[in-house]
């Protein structure tokens, strides 16, 4: 299992666009994935999970992945929420 903490970098943090975009990166992998922010953790392949925490710019949170796919969907999602893959 791998843990990562990750810092939002989106001019408009995750609407519901990003959110479902974010989603489809994770659902491309085996693995599971989690994001947490604060108390609240939910499944990344989650659309209502990922709505729930209502990330913005500059948040803060923690990625985890447990798989044989972990550190590919890990480094993929820090590239997004980075920024370094809008309208890729």
């Amino acid at each position: 299992m791998l843990k990562k903490s990750m810092q939002i970098e989106l001019p408009h943090g995750l609407e519901a666009r990003p959110v479902a975009e974010l989603v489809q990166v994770a659902s491309k992998y085996n693995s599971r994935i989690y994001v947490e922010l604060g108390t609240k953790r939910v499944n990344a392949k989650s659309i209502m999970g990922m709505m729930s925490l209502e990330l913005d710019n500059g948040d803060r949170l923690i990625v985890s992945a447990d798989g044989d796919d972990e550190q590919q969907a890990i480094a993929e999602i820090e590239n997004f929420v980075g920024g370094h893959q809008i309208g890729a």
